[in-house]
């Protein structure tokens, strides 16, 4: 098979290249105005990725249901694969959650480490769980009871006021999105009044997140989580999940976490209501006194954030093929990638390890990926809301994650019960470095025999399940044999 061919018709010259012709537009808009439309597009993306009668998918049992969460009517839709490699053997559960702006088919390209899993000589079997986030997808949209969240206008983070007379070089930026900057001041009075409105909000929100998939969890019958994966916002959630409930979860794998890094306007800093002067920046994403992207931010960024880019998804079906046209382009040349990624590494002789994988890259996976996300947020969710309650405009959490891991650490550190892994994508865009510093801070202050470790994605972005998908469901595996080796040690 030839890199970008689709085995399932000719592939057309300049594919991907060009804009998304208008008849098909108009084909795919028209279509996911029918209120079924993103179930069908589900079922046709499972069926392509995992096919039914395929002998790589032998033992495999695919499912795709509502798990109820609780007596309101909302649910979580789940799309999930059986792997039996023993009948009589023990199950283990890997589940994941996507991020913002995606749903669990999101992961289709991440549907093929089924085949990893299959061993006829393990006494395990696996049952991986693809999530909708509650709010998400085919998942319920509930609305998070809080009368200070409010749809059409969301209270702006905390005035900051920048001291920055040199003009931005991007070669002189650190990290590529980072600028040291002569100063910064914050009110004092302004930075409390900020941190009592935001604190409840935020707590409500992981209440909210986190209880959702512990519902799930309970009603799905599963003691616990064996393997957690999460996707930047739903990475988020993860953590905060296994925090959270630390007896519920075994690993916890983050990829290319949202909300990592402190910052000046993280409500868990006590230092910017005390200061009133100005203060010098610096660039650690462990300190309060870091700026994240504020300094290259301009105004009409700061305003699309609050009052543009949260109403998008809601607008998008009513652009008519434009719309489809213009989602198409933004995702078209990321999922394309993959072609010059197995190009790089040999072709599909040196890369593809089963008939499963010869469906990456091609034109009819392609464009069925991004017809199933189009329809998946162009229905609106809650959460487009509640994003920007979360984070800054800046992309930064206000309630930072390395911040609940220190609180743990300061206050529980015995219920470090479980493995963490945290992975970047090679090109990723968040702030890679205060992973590598949360990890390092848990292995030199935990000392209970529980793994913690930092690692990145070769060739992969801040999607790098999806840029390089082999490497991503590789980690994952060798995470999970890693521990099935010293299950099977200790029985011994």
């Amino acid at each position: 098979m030839e890199i970008g061919k689709d085995p399932t018709g000719p592939f057309e010259k300049g594919w991907g290249e060009e804009q998304l012709p208008f008849k098909t537009a108009f084909s795919i808009w028209w279509k996911s105005l029918s209120k079924n439309r993103l179930q069908e597009l589900q079922d046709e993306l499972v069926e392509l990725m995992v096919p039914t009668g395929s002998i790589e998918n032998q033992n495999i049992i695919k499912e795709n249901k509502n798990v109820k969460l609780d007596e309101n009517g909302n649910y979580i839709n789940e799309v999930g694969f059986k792997v039996i490699n023993n009948p009589k053997g023990i199950t283990k559960h890997c589940v994941f959650i996507h991020g913002y702006g995606a749903s669990l088919g999101c992961f289709a390209r991440n549907f093929q480490i089924i085949t990893k899993f299959r061993n006829p000589k393990s006494n395990y079997n696996y049952h991986i769980h693809f999530l909708d986030n509650l709010t998400f997808g085919l998942s319920s949209n509930p609305k998070l009871q809080n009368s200070n969240i409010s749809r059409w206008r969301i209270k702006p983070a905390c005035n900051l006021k920048l001291i920055n007379d040199e003009p931005t070089e991007k070669s002189k930026l650190y990290k590529k999105y980072y600028k040291l900057i002569e100063g910064f001041q914050i009110a004092p009075k302004e930075f409390e009044e900020y941190q009592e409105y935001f604190t409840p909000i935020l707590q409500d929100l992981e209440t909210f997140y986190c209880d959702g998939i512990d519902q799930w969890r309970k009603n799905s019958g599963i003691d616990k989580i064996d393997y957690l994966v999460g996707h930047s916002f739903g990475a988020y959630w993860s953590a905060s999940y296994s925090l959270r409930f630390p007896d519920s979860v075994s690993n916890l794998i983050l990829l290319s976490p949202v909300g990592m890094e402190r910052h000046v306007l993280a409500i868990t800093s006590n230092e910017q209501a005390l200061v009133p002067e100005i203060q010098k920046p610096n660039l650690d994403p462990t300190s309060y006194k870091f700026l994240s992207r504020y300094p290259i931010l301009s105004n009409s960024q700061i305003l699309k954030w609050y009052w543009k880019i949260p109403f998008l998804p809601r607008i998008l079906p009513f652009l008519g093929h434009w719309g489809t046209q213009m989602y198409f382009s933004l995702w078209m040349k990321k999922l394309l990638k993959i072609n010059k990624l197995i190009e790089k590494h040999g072709g599909p002789e040196m890369i593809f390890k089963s008939n499963n994988d010869l469906v990456y890259g091609t034109k009819k996976e392609v464009e069925l990926i991004i017809e199933y996300l189009y329809n998946s947020i162009s229905t609106g969710t809650t959460s487009d809301i509640y994003i920007k309650y979360l984070l800054t405009p800046a992309t930064v959490s206000k309630w930072p994650l390395y911040d609940k891991f220190v609180k743990k650490l300061e206050t529980n550190p015995d219920e470090f019960k479980f493995n963490c892994h945290i992975f970047y994508g090679q090109y990723d865009f968040m702030n890679s470095e205060a992973g590598y510093k949360l990890i390092k801070l848990l292995n030199e202050n935990i000392d209970n025999g529980k793994k913690f470790t930092y690692n990145e994605i070769l060739e992969g972005g801040h999607n790098l399940y999806i840029d390089n998908p082999f490497d991503t469901n590789q980690v994952i595996y060798e995470i999970a044999m890693s521990e099935e080796k010293e299950l099977v040690k200790s029985d011994d």
